[in-house]
This record gives C-alpha cells, structure tokens and sequence, in this order.
C-alpha cells in the first residue's frame, strides 16, 4: 500500500517542509474545529494534538456542543455542512541524533534531518447527529533510512452518529479510529516516541517472524484499525465504556486473520479518572497457524490545571507465537508525567517497561529461547511561540536486555523537532452566525 520516493524528492521535501514549518502563522489560521467555532487551540487542548477535559467532552458529544460560529451548508433535511472549508495541513520535521551500543559492535552515531510526516487533517458536523473526521499522513520519513514513504491509505477517517438520552452521551463510528484506550497512542499523544507497551507483540519480542508471515503486518494496540465502536458516556455520574470491532490488520484492509474485540470501562472521579481494557483476538497471525490473543489491564489519569499523570498496564498472552503449540505471557507498563511550567512551556517524563516470561519452543522442534526486558526513560519539553507551532526538544534512553542469550543493547536518542498545524489559503467567505443560529 506504499511506494517509495528518489533521493531527490526526499530532499525536496524535507527542505520544504522545513521552510513552510518555520514560516510564522497566526493562529487564526488553523481551521478545522478551531475556525468553525472561532475557538483558540487552547479551548480543547493543553498543548495541540493533546486534549484537554473539555476537548474530551467535545469528542464525547460526537463533534457537537458548541456553537458554530460560521452558518452550516444545509444540504437537505438533517444533513449539513461546515460553513467553511474544514482542512488543515499537520507537518512535524526536525532533526534525530541517536547512539546504539551492541555486544561486539562500536558505539554508533546516527544523525537524522528529516520530515516526521506531513498530513492532512479534516473534521466537523453533518448535522444534529453525524459528523466527521479524517487524517490522512500523505507523506512520512522513516527515520533509518530516510526514505519517504508515500501512503495511500488514511491513517484515521470515520463517520460518527451521536445521540443524547437519559443523561447519556452516545456514539457510534464507523471507518478507520484508534482503539479505545485509555491513552491516545498516536493521534493526541503529546510525547515523540510512542509507547511499547501498546506496540508490544509476541513476535517483536521473541524476535521471530510468525509462521508464514512477517512480524510487521502482526497488528498492534498502536495503529488505527478498521472497525466499528459503539461508547456511552454518563457525565453526572462518570461512568464510560465502549466496545469495537476491528479487522485485525492495523488500518490496512487486506491480510486480516481475524475479527477483533475491544472493550474498556471507565469510571470519572472529578479531574481523575480509572479504567479497565479488554482485548480479545482469535488469530493475530493468519496464514493458516492459529495464535489467539488476549490483553487485559487497569489504566488511570490524574488532572490538573498544571499537571497530568497517566498510567497503564497490560497483561498479554498470545498462544502460538511460533507456530509451535507453545504459549508467551508478555506485559508492559508505563506511567507519564506532565507539568506546565508556564503557559507556553510544557516539561514531560516518562517510564515503561516491558517484559516477557522466559519462553522456549525447543521441546516442540522450534529453535527459540527467549527472556526479555526492555526499560525506557523520555524526557524533554515542549513549547509553544505561538499558537499553532511547537518546537519539541525530547530524549530517550532504553536498554534491551535478553537473558537467555546473555546480551544487551543502549540506546540513546535525541530529537529537536517543530510541528505546525495550519491552512494556506484563504476560507471561502460564509456569514457568521447570529444568535438562534441564523446568518
């Protein structure tokens, strides 16, 4: 589903991407929920792409709640338009400096000027009961190589229904979301480096391609899935839940072994919050060796108007990892911490570790043996000249230990990084709205 570019391209873009994310933009500028409503960035987020508590509560009104300040498109009975052109362009790009120490190998030095990604966002209402959104990562560097990769499916992109009844708020999405975890792995993650403990698999521990198949396609708890999701969301009395149904192919549409379950329960405790996560795979596999996997484990939240806390942990099992009629118990945990040190500037810190049981196929013919613990520090901070930019200063250390081989990897890695987020061209004029909701 990807193609690659030439240097010369990769280059071009990269420079590119440079130059248009250092160009200073007013904050005006981002569309999207931002210039729909006439909201500043900070009316639904602590620092952008993250939400803050009342960004939360937009997302679980399904897109609603607030008041339009340019006049919808009416398009026929019940379905409207956002009164604007409902786009923004999302780009990251910056500068990656890393060490590897490996058993009988130099200490090696990496140094990596690249674009992180290049997307485009889109979003808003349809209506009293539907609306939409979609991220599209057009373009994105993988960082070992620098090669840019080209995608042409869209990273995130759904249709929500929404429906308020009995003190209930209700949705149901339909296309390619995030799972409902208790932390966002991507899409509002504030911190660069994505978590382990929601990218662990069997395969990438034991680190061994499944049988027929490669470790790569396995689907993650990280990536977007194709699915559907039904939630609820009872504000007064803080209890939340949602079950989906995914593919099983991360948010491709082909190679999937299996129809996902996803469920998690949440119970709000003023600014705080506790959950609990259910996964369920029948094959996460495919290609005939069946390798049923479950995941389960408590989440929390602490908030507050300066600091925010989350934590997870999950126990996972995976039954034929190999192919070989052997089962692996893996888990992961992290716990991160945020503080706004003032307005502008936010400072992060984050630990996780995740291990595995000792494993060995050797008995049912197989030839791995395995025991893995990796522990991973991030820290850095993020500030905000202006509105829409980000300039994002982050490093992480992590060892890799394998007790059975008796070898360990360092690593350190470093990143000075800006993101924007805006839209080049003028809106299309639409009158704003008056009070009653009329132009």
């Amino acid at each position: 589903m990807r193609t690659k570019l030439g240097r010369r391209l990769r280059w071009l873009v990269a420079c590119g991407a440079l130059v248009v994310a250092a160009a200073p933009r007013s904050a005006h500028a981002i569309p999207v929920f931002a210039r729909v409503y006439d909201k500043p960035c900070g009316a639904c987020h602590t620092v952008f792409p993250q939400l803050n508590p009342a960004g939360e509560r937009f997302r679980a009104q399904g897109l609603h709640g607030l008041q339009p300040a340019l006049t919808p498109m009416k398009l026929g009975r019940g379905l409207d338009v956002p009164g604007t052109l409902p786009l923004a362009i999302y780009l990251a790009s910056g500068i990656n400096v890393g060490t590897l120490d490996e058993p009988a190998q130099p200490d090696e030095i990496r140094t990596h000027v690249n674009l992180d990604f290049l997307r485009v966002l889109g979003g808003g209402e349809l209506g009293r009961h539907l609306a939409f959104l979609f991220d599209h990562e057009m373009l994105e560097m993988e960082p070992e190589s620098g090669e840019v990769v080209v995608n042409t499916m869209p990273y995130q992109a759904y249709v929500v229904a929404h429906a308020e009844r009995f003190g209930w708020l209700a949705n149901l999405k339909g296309g390619w979301t995030e799972l409902p975890l208790a932390t966002s792995a991507q899409i509002h993650r504030l911190p660069i480096r994505s978590y382990r403990t929601y990218d662990a698999t069997g395969c990438a521990l034991l680190d061994v391609d499944p049988p027929g198949g490669r470790c790569d396609d396995v689907p993650t708890l990280g990536q977007t899935q194709l699915g559907a999701e039904l939630s609820g969301l009872h504000p007064e009395r803080g209890v939340g839940w949602a079950v989906a149904f995914t593919n099983g192919s991360d948010n491709r549409v082909d190679d999937a072994a299996s129809k996902d379950l996803h469920v998690r329960l949440s119970q709000q405790l003023g600014g705080h919050r506790l959950g609990w996560y259910v996964a369920y795979s029948p094959d996460v596999a495919g290609h005939g060796v069946d390798n049923e996997s479950v995941r389960f484990g408590p989440d929390l939240e602490f908030y507050s108007r300066r600091g925010r806390v989350v934590g997870q942990f999950l126990a996972s099992h995976e039954s034929n990892p190999t192919g070989r009629e052997r089962g692996l118990w893996h888990y992961g945990a992290f716990v991160e911490g945020q503080y706004r040190v003032t307005k502008d500037v936010v400072g992060l810190m984050r630990l996780e570790h995740v291990w595995t049981q000792t494993f060995d196929d050797t008995r049912q013919g197989g030839a791995t043996q395995v025991r893995r613990r990796i522990v991973e520090v991030t820290a850095g901070w993020q500030w905000l000249p202006i509105e829409n930019v980000r300039v994002i200063a982050e490093v992480t250390y992590a060892r890799d230990d394998e007790t059975v081989g008796n070898h360990a990897t360092n690593e350190w890695t470093g990143t000075l990084r800006l993101a924007t987020a805006f839209w080049p061209f003028a809106p299309p004029f639409v009158a704003p709205t008056q009070p009653g909701g009329r132009p």
